[in-house]
């Protein structure tokens, strides 16, 4: 979003970097704006259609764990809020069900993060929420201390 891109160049990218062997991971997520405005997961779904790679080798890709989708509310980000986990796990299912309908039952191999303002105080509940395969970790992985709890919570469910 800060840096203009279409869903088309963020697919050309993903394209791109499967072409040289590389894993990736797609963000998407809503503004604060299109959340309040009730448009969340369709602003979402529409990223996930048109930002998702498509391109020769891209369900090899995901059938090898290749690709993921990092579903980063763009208002949580750096911000210190962060999703109700009723509206992750909304957000989660829906991601899901557009993954299927690009890749088939493949889609089932892609995992789906969680990034925006994750911490050692809400990792626990965010990496045991239906439909949540991990996390994608901002500020929170620069110092050991903030890091070293949200491991903890991922690996043993507590933080």
């Amino acid at each position: 979003k800060d840096h203009g891109e279409s869903d088309s160049q963020v697919r050309a990218k993903a394209d791109a970097a499967l072409g040289t062997a590389l894993g990736v991971i797609v963000c998407v997520g809503e503004t604060l704006d299109e959340r309040d405005a009730g448009k969340a997961v369709k602003v979402v779904a529409a990223q996930i259609d048109g930002s998702m790679p498509v391109g020769d080798g891209a369900t090899d890709a995901v059938a090898l764990g290749k690709i993921a989708v990092a579903y980063e509310p763009v208002w949580a980000i750096g911000t210190g809020r962060v999703a109700a986990v009723e509206d992750v796990i909304e957000m989660h299912a829906a991601i899901r069900e557009r993954l299927l309908a690009l890749y088939g039952e493949a889609g089932e191999k892609v995992r789906i993060l969680y990034g925006g303002s994750v911490n050692a105080a809400n990792a626990r509940e965010l990496l045991a929420a239906d439909g949540v395969g991990g996390a994608l970790v901002g500020g929170a992985s620069l110092t050991a201390d903030a890091f070293l709890p949200i491991i903890a919570a991922a690996g043993t469910g507590e933080a």
